[in-house]
C-alpha cells in the first residue's frame, strides 16, 4: 500500500506527455472529506493528501463540513506535506477578512472556501427541480415557501424535507403544515463526527446566543478550552469578528438541537438542561462583574442582560445578579431594548421573578412609545403580581407613580410616590424629587421648592431647583442651576442625565439671550393690514432705496411716503387696448401707515 500510493506520480507524468491539443486538466472530487477519519486517526487522509500532491496537474475539490487543515505546521509528522510553504492556498482561514483595499490579489490565497447556506430562492429553485413530473415540480409553492423558511438555507435539511415528502405522500397529499417539523437526524448528522466533548459544547452554547471561548467553556463546565476551540471550527458555528461575542451557531441547528427529539446515545435529559442553563446565567455574571477590567461597560451590560434574562425566563431560574444589572441598566437613563422574544407556545402570564422582570424592564423601555394608559396598566399587573424582590417592586411602584402623574391622576401619584420615599430604598431620593414635581403641579411653590433643597444629587436637586426657578422668571439662578446639574451629571457619569440638561454653551448663552430679550422687549402698536396694490420690484431694499431717492423725506412726511414708487401706480383710470371697457378712476388711497410690507 506505501509503494502504491506513489503511483499516482506516473500518472501524472503519463498526463503532461499527450499532446498539446489533446492535453487536459482532470478534476477529482473527493466530497464528506470528514468520513475519511478524525483528528487522531489520520492514515487513510495521509493516503489522499500523497496523491493530490504527486499530481500538480490535476483539480482537486475537496468538499467537506470541516476546514482542511494541511497549511497547520502542527500536523508535521502525522502528514507527510504540511505547513504554508507546501499549501499557500490553504494558509489563510476561510474567516479571515480581507484588507479594505488590495493593490492586487494574491496569488495562491483563499483557495479555502466556506461555501454557506442556500439564499432563498435557490432552496425554491432546488425543491422545484428536485422532484418533478411532465416537467411540473411535484412540491407545491406552500409547501416550498414552508421548507425554504424553516430550512436558513441549510441544504441538509432541504433533503430530509424531500424525504418526509416522498413518506407522506405514499398515503395521502402532503399540505404545508406537515413541514412545521424539526429533524431528529440533523440532530444524528451534525453530531456525528464529533467527539464527546464537543457534543457537551455544542448542546450548551445552543442556550446562548452569541458566545466566545471563555464563556462557551464556562457554560459546558469544563476545565478546558480545546473543545470549544475545535466547535468553533466547525461550518455551522458563524463568526462575526465585530460583536461582542464573536461566535453563534447556525440558527437551524440551534433551533433543532433545543427542541427536536434527540435520539442519539448521550442525549440530555431535562435536568441536564437546567443545569446548563445555570452555568450559562452563572458564566454571563461572572463577565458582566468583570466589565470595569474589560472597558466595555455599558454594551456587556445590555449583552448580558438580553441573554440572561431568557435564560432565567425560559427556566425559570432565580434572579441573582440580573437585580444589580436591572438596576445599572435604569441608572442611566438609556432605553435600548432588552426584553427577549416571546416564548412560542406559552401563555403571557407572570409565573416567575423572571417573567416580571423581563416585563417590568419591557415596559420601562417602552413607555417612551406607548400611551401612558398602557404604561400604567402594564406596571399595575407587575407590582400586583408580588413576584418581584423589594427593592425591584419598589421601582414599580416609582415608575407607576410617574405614570399616573402624566396621566393627571396626582393623588395615586403622590400615594405611590410616598410610599418609595417612607422605603428608604435606592429611589427613595427620586420619589422625595417626584412629590417636589406634584407640589409644583399643585402650585404650592414654597414647599416644592424647600422640598428640592434637601435633595442632593441623588434627587438631583439643581434640576429640579431649575424647573421650578425658570417659571417664576428668575433666569439668573435658573441658568445656574441647570449648569450645576449638568457638571454633576459628567461627573457621575450618567449618559442619560447629561443628555436631558442644556450644555454650557445652550445653557450660558440660549437663556440669557431669552432673558435679555425679554428684558428690552417694548409695547408695540398693532398695524391694521389694508390690502392695497402689489409691487412689482425685484427686492424690498431695492423698493426702498429707489423710493429714497426719488422723493427725499423728512421727519414728519416719512411714513406717508415710505413706499412710493411710481411703477406702483394703478392704472385703473385707463384701460389697455383690447382689455374692455374704460374703468371709472378709482378715488385716491390715503397712504397706509407703517412700513412698506412685500
Amino acid at each position: 500500500m506505501e509503494a502504491l500510493s506513489f503511483y499516482p506520480h506516473l500518472l501524472a507524468w503519463e498526463l503532461a506527455q499527450l499532446p498539446a491539443d489533446k492535453r487536459v486538466t482532470p478534476v477529482i472530487l473527493l466530497d464528506t472529506f470528514e468520513d475519511v477519519g478524525d483528528r487522531t486517526h489520520r492514515d487513510l487522509e495521509r493516503l489522499i493528501q500523497r496523491v493530490v500532491w504527486l499530481m500538480p496537474n490535476a483539480f482537486f475539490v475537496v468538499t467537506g463540513r470541516s476546514r482542511l487543515q494541511w497549511a497547520d505546521p502542527a500536523l508535521q509528522g502525522q502528514l507527510d506535506y504540511t505547513g504554508p510553504i507546501a499549501w499557500p492556498g490553504l494558509a489563510a482561514p476561510a474567516s479571515a477578512i480581507p484588507p479594505a483595499r488590495a493593490a492586487s490579489a494574491v496569488r495562491g490565497r483563499g483557495r479555502q472556501v466556506l461555501v454557506g447556506d442556500f439564499s432563498p430562492e435557490d432552496c425554491d429553485d432546488y425543491l422545484a427541480r428536485r422532484l418533478s413530473r411532465d416537467g411540473q415540480p411535484l412540491i407545491s409553492g406552500e409547501i416550498r415557501q414552508v421548507i425554504t423558511g424553516r430550512s436558513h438555507g441549510l441544504s441538509l435539511y432541504l433533503d430530509l424535507s424531500v424525504l418526509r415528502f416522498l413518506e407522506i405522500r405514499r398515503t395521502r397529499e402532503p399540505a404545508p403544515s406537515d413541514f412545521d417539523h424539526d429533524f431528529g437526524a440533523l440532530i444524528a448528522r451534525t453530531l456525528s463526527d464529533l467527539t464527546p466533548d464537543e457534543r457537551h459544547v455544542l448542546r450548551s452554547v445552543s442556550l446562548l446566543d452569541a458566545f466566545d471561548l471563555t464563556l462557551a467553556t464556562a457554560a459546558a463546565g469544563l476545565p478546558h478550552q480545546a473543545p470549544a476551540q475545535r466547535l468553533i471550527e466547525r461550518p455551522f458555528v458563524r463568526e462575526n469578528v465585530f460583536g461582542l461575542w464573536p461566535y453563534h451557531l447556525h440558527g437551524l441547528i440551534r433551533s433543532t438541537i433545543r427542541s427536536a427529539d434527540d435520539a442519539t446515545d448521550d442525549r440530555w435529559t431535562d435536568g441536564d438542561w437546567q443545569q446548563a442553563a445555570e452555568r450559562a446565567l452563572a458564566a454571563l455574571g461572572t463577565q458582566w462583574t468583570g466589565a470595569s477590567t474589560t472597558g466595555h461597560g455599558r454594551m456587556l451590560l445590555i449583552g448580558c442582560l438580553r441573554q440572561g434574562l431568557t435564560l432565567a425566563r425560559d427556566f425559570g431560574l432565580e434572579l441573582g445578579w440580573l437585580a444589580d444589572a436591572a438596576w445599572a441598566y435604569v441608572s442611566d437613563s438609556v432605553w435600548e431594548p432588552i426584553a427577549p422574544p416571546a416564548r412560542p407556545g406559552r401563555t403571557d402570564g407572570l409565573e416567575t421573578s423572571a417573567d416580571d422582570l423581563v416585563e417590568l424592564l419591557d415596559v420601562l423601555t417602552r413607555r417612551q412609545h406607548e400611551h401612558r394608559s398602557v404604561t400604567a396598566s402594564r406596571l399595575a399587573a407587575v407590582t400586583g403580581s408580588g413576584l418581584l424582590p423589594t427593592d425591584l417592586h419598589e421601582m414599580g411602584v416609582y415608575y407607576l407613580a410617574k405614570a399616573h402623574r402624566d396621566l393627571g391622576d396626582s393623588a395615586a401619584s403622590r400615594h405611590g410616590m410616598q410610599l418609595v420615599a417612607d422605603s428608604g430604598g435606592r429611589l427613595a431620593p427620586a420619589a422625595r424629587r417626584g412629590l417636589a414635581h406634584l407640589a409644583r403641579l399643585a402650585g404650592d411653590f414654597p414647599t416644592a421648592y424647600d422640598t428640592a433643597r434637601t435633595l442632593g444629587w441623588a434627587g438631583r436637586q439643581h434640576r429640579v431647583e431649575g424647573d421650578i426657578l425658570w417659571p417664576h422668571g428668575d433666569m439668573d439662578r435658573a441658568v445656574a442651576a441647570y449648569a450645576a446639574a449638568r457638571d454633576q451629571a459628567e461627573q457621575h457619569g450618567v449618559a442619560g442625565e447629561r443628555a436631558t440638561q442644556p450644555g454650557p454653551a445652550s445653557t450660558r448663552g440660549g437663556l440669557h439671550r431669552h432673558h435679555r430679550r425679554g428684558r428690552r422687549a417694548r409695547p408695540r402698536r398693532a398695524v391694521p393690514y389694508r390690502p392695497g396694490p402689489a409691487c412689482h420690484q425685484p427686492h424690498r431694499a431695492d423698493c426702498r432705496a429707489r423710493s429714497r431717492r426719488r422723493h427725499p423725506v423728512g421727519p414728519r412726511n416719512r411714513s406717508r411716503s415710505a413706499c412710493r414708487d411710481p411703477r406702483r401706480r394703478h392704472h385703473r383710470g385707463r384701460s389697455r387696448p383690447g382689455t374692455g371697457p374704460r374703468l371709472p378712476p378709482r378715488r385716491p388711497r390715503r397712504a397706509r401707515q407703517g412700513p412698506c410690507r412685500h
